[in-house]
Order: structure tokens, then sequence, then C-alpha cells
């Protein structure tokens, strides 16, 4: 085996286990959740790519809140309801660096607090930075936390 073929082996090793752990510690946090996969691929990325580069002005700013964005977070629900069936792509750059997190809407409002655990969303340490994609239909929410220690959300969907 070659240089370069074993560096790319242990590659490919070091993303299995990352997906093992991811999979093993989600099953632990969230427990009622039994229909999910974590995902890569270029086609995702792209569309996350799309999501960031993307004009639209957040619709909610506010002084940095993680109690907040929960809150707002839960009364999008309504908004949403429509997808409650669907699947949602959720990337969170500092524990999804490599994979993105594919789950039912549905079960997404229903353990919002198990998630935002397994995210790690109350660590305030860094930049806060989540999305929300649907998987086959155009829909999504947009946060992140400025410079500045302001987030913005940006809710969007087909029907906007």
């Amino acid at each position: 085996m070659n240089k370069e073929t074993r560096k790319q082996r242990i590659e490919e090793l070091k993303r299995k286990n990352l997906k093992k752990q991811l999979e093993g510690k989600f099953k632990c946090i969230c427990a009622s959740i039994t229909d999910f996969e974590f995902l890569t691929s270029k086609e995702i990325e792209l569309r996350f790519q799309n999501v960031y580069s993307n004009d639209q002005e957040p619709q909610i700013r506010f002084k940095h809140n993680l109690n907040r964005i929960m809150k707002e977070i839960s009364f999008s629900q309504e908004e949403f309801g429509a997808y409650r069936n669907e699947y949602i792509l959720l990337y969170q750059k500092e524990i999804l660096p490599s994979y993105r997190l594919k789950l039912r809407f549905e079960d997404f409002w229903n353990n919002l607090s198990s998630i935002a655990n397994f995210l790690n969303l109350e660590d305030e340490s860094s930049l806060f930075f989540f999305t929300l994609l649907g998987h086959q239909k155009n829909f999504g929410i947009f946060i992140y936390e400025d410079e500045y220690g302001l987030d913005h959300i940006l809710f969007w969907d087909e029907n906007f």
C-alpha cells in the first residue's frame, strides 16, 4: 500500500469513526428518535452553501440569547406545519463539521430540547451557527450570531 492510498484509508476510517460516535451520542441523547441518519455529499454541501450566500435579510435580529433563539424556533412551528412529515437536514458547525443530520421535521419539533443538547447549543464559547433545510422541499431556518453579538434568524419556505 503506497503512502497516498494509506493516507486516504486513514481519512476514511476517521470519517467512519466520527459517524459512529455521532450516531451513538445522538441515540443516547435523543433516544425517542429512531428514524435518522448522518449524511455527507457534495450535493448537500452545495445546498447549504446556497443558503449562506443568499442575500435575503433576516426577519429577526436581537442581542445573542439562546433562550430567545429556542423560543423563536418554537414560534416558527406553526408556519412550517405543512412540512411536519418531511425530512430535514441539520447543520451546526461545531458538532457536525463533516456530516448533516437527517431526520423527520416532526421529530425535530417534538425533541427540540434534546436536539439542542446534542448540538451543544448551550455553549456560548463560539459564534452561534445553525441551519435547518428541507431535504426535498425548499424551506428552512438559518440562524447565526455575527461578530457584534447579534443573532440573526432567517426563515423561508417555497410559499413565501
